[in-house]
């Protein structure tokens, strides 16, 4: 059988035959440069999701779907893990949370932070993680064999150093319940800088801290895979200097890095300003921006003597019947 006749009886002629192996083999080259750079990205971020490295990469000719697709058939897909371990403990008392359906609109002025666990072996080692809300940037973080406060106040002073002579005051740091955040030592540093306690009730109202946990673990270190606490600390401020400087961010105004992305905003580059709504919890929004009125808990109610809370601007109390007859 000739192939004159096998063209014939699929209905295509030798000429289209020719063109589709041009594409073909034009579409394979393209694919295959484009795994030679995931390659490369794969190298500093090991855990780094297909979709995100083609938002980095914008290979010519190829569409996002097109590109998940053929990399998960040659083997580039991540398995995700979920981690159920809880770390910190609440209290019986906690400062109340002054960020929920909170509207921001610039850097420092609502930090989240978080401590998570690392295994290695038989071993459990502790990182606090301090995160910028508004630009996503983490400002401060301290690896620790244990889970005394003072770790959470090496964390709070490398985010000092970090924001420099930076004014502080106004801005408010949101944790959990957790002992090391009450603790007097703690507080006092947060007050010394005009710095307002805020804390939720589950963690879902810290989310931006918790998936900032997920994101160092599972993107960073499950793959580097250390071998000891030494080791652990140098790749943790590895992967924190890679997250802020190199990964993009799908929430932040033209999907830039977080420093990136505070460069923009402080030289007032356009496109680098927004308005950011927490949608942590269940609140109501109250649709005065930049600032929320929400009714809370006297300030400091829950808190021990010496511990009081500062009351930031643009947060208001109300009474309880005005609160309730709120305009939704």
């Amino acid at each position: 059988m000739t192939k004159q006749t096998i063209y014939l009886a699929l209905g295509v002629s030798r000429q289209a035959h020719a063109a589709f192996w041009k594409r073909r083999a034009k579409y394979e080259d393209a694919m295959n440069g484009a795994e030679s750079q995931l390659k490369l990205l794969r190298r500093e971020h090991p855990g780094l999701g297909l979709q995100k490295a083609w938002s980095m990469l914008r290979p010519r000719h190829i569409s996002r779907n097109a590109f998940c697709r053929e990399m998960t058939r040659r083997g580039y897909a991540l398995v995700r893990k979920r981690n159920y371990v809880r770390v910190t403990r609440s209290g019986s008392y906690r400062y109340p949370n002054l960020i929920k359906e909170l509207i921001i609109n610039g850097v420092n002025q609502v930090w989240q932070s978080d401590t998570t666990y690392y295994r290695i072996n038989n071993s459990f080692y502790y990182i606090t993680f301090i995160i910028d809300v508004y630009s996503r940037q983490i400002v401060g973080v301290h690896t620790s064999k244990h889970l005394l406060a003072t770790a959470n106040i090496a964390a709070l002073e490398s985010a000092f150093r970090q924001c420099g002579q930076s004014d502080l005051q106004g801005l408010i740091f949101h944790s959990d319940g957790g002992s090391q955040y009450r603790s007097r030592q703690f507080v006092e540093r947060l007050r010394s800088r005009g710095i307002s306690s805020s804390m939720c009730d589950v963690a879902l109202d810290n989310a931006y801290a918790e998936r900032l946990n997920g994101v160092i673990k599972q993107e960073y270190l499950d793959h580097w895979q250390p071998k000891d606490f030494d080791q652990l600390k140098r790749l943790v401020n590895r992967a924190v200097k890679h997250y802020n400087t190199k990964r993009i961010h799908g929430r932040l105004p033209l999907r830039s890095s977080p420093k990136a992305f505070v460069a923009g905003w402080r030289s007032d580059q356009p496109g680098y300003r927004y308005a950011l709504l927490i949608k942590d919890g269940q609140g109501v929004n109250e649709d005065l921006c930049p600032t929320v009125v929400k009714y809370l808990p006297t300030p400091g109610k829950y808190a021990r003597e010496g511990r009081g809370q500062i009351l930031p601007a643009g947060v208001k109390y109300l009474t309880e019947e005005k609160f309730k007859n709120r305009r939704v």
